[in-house]
């Protein structure tokens, strides 16, 4: 049985009228793949949700199956259900109490490119009571587009500090500036020390100023974590949460963007220390 969040009352967006806090929706994707989007994505939200916060996994990548392995959850619907009459909230796997997955990506034998579109529509109008979501993209600048189309208010890249990884890291911020220039993008540098990362986003950072005219935020270096995996599926996310030495470089990622968006999650986060 699907698990429904409990029902909160939303104010209205400055830009569609009213002034209030906006449910933000944090997409994360790459360049290149093998980075770890589905990684970063998963303790995101695992750090959130632990503190409080009701969190909505997207899986959006290309491959679905990344996310539901490393949370150990095994989706029984998809988009092509929605499309059949399922209603959309019905998606939402429980992986705990305050976190669901949802298997967002398009099979192209179940749905052409516009069908897809049209079903995350309908999945983008039931979350409201949602806290915050985040969208694993994955690899694909098709997904990172759809993404952005699916409400994304901001986008964090993830690299690796391999020249391959910079130059596709690159052209998804020039991708996503030609798209949507006023949208945030960050840079997260996985598996990478403190120092590489500096450089990283050094290198990163000129490249974008000189030729896209804009800045790229560094959201922070998350240090390599091959347990992680086996403590979400062994112990289950609110554990691996804490037990993760990626978790307070995450948390205060986390922490971040709630605080940028004047959420209420933000201060249970502060309550909790």
């Amino acid at each position: 049985m699907t698990v429904a969040p409990t029902a909160r009352q939303r104010t209205p967006d400055t830009a569609h009228g009213g002034g209030g806090w906006v449910m933000p929706r944090v997409a994360v994707g790459a360049g290149k793949g093998g980075v770890g989007t589905s990684t970063v994505t998963a303790l995101l939200a695992c750090t959130a949700a632990a503190a409080g916060s009701r969190v909505l996994l997207v899986d959006l990548a290309p491959h679905f199956g990344g996310l539901a392995a490393l949370l150990d959850v095994h989706p029984a619907y998809s988009l092509a259900d929605v499309k059949a009459g399922l209603p959309p909230e019905a998606l939402a796997t429980p992986v705990t109490q305050t976190l669901s997955l949802v298997n967002a990506a398009r099979v192209p034998e179940q749905l052409t490119e516009t069908e897809h579109q049209l079903m995350l529509r309908r999945l983008a109008a039931s979350i409201a009571n949602y806290d915050l979501v985040f969208i694993d993209a994955g690899a694909s600048a098709a997904s990172l587009r759809t993404a952005v189309r699916f409400g994304a208010s901001r986008v964090l890249t993830v690299t690796t500090h391999d020249r391959i990884s910079l130059t596709a890291t690159y052209a998804v911020l020039k991708l996503l500036h030609e798209q949507s220039p006023d949208l945030r993008v960050d840079v997260i540098a996985n598996r990478v020390g403190d120092d590489d990362a500096a450089r990283l986003h050094e290198y990163l950072n000129a490249a974008s100023v000189r030729f896209l005219a804009r800045t790229v935020p560094f959201g922070g270096a998350i240090p390599d974590d091959p347990a992680f995996a086996r403590t979400v599926a062994g112990l289950g996310a609110d554990e691996a949460a804490q037990g993760s030495p990626a978790f307070q470089v995450v948390r205060a990622l986390g922490e971040q963007i709630l605080a940028d968006t004047g959420s209420p999650p933000f201060l249970r986060l502060l309550r909790q220390g």
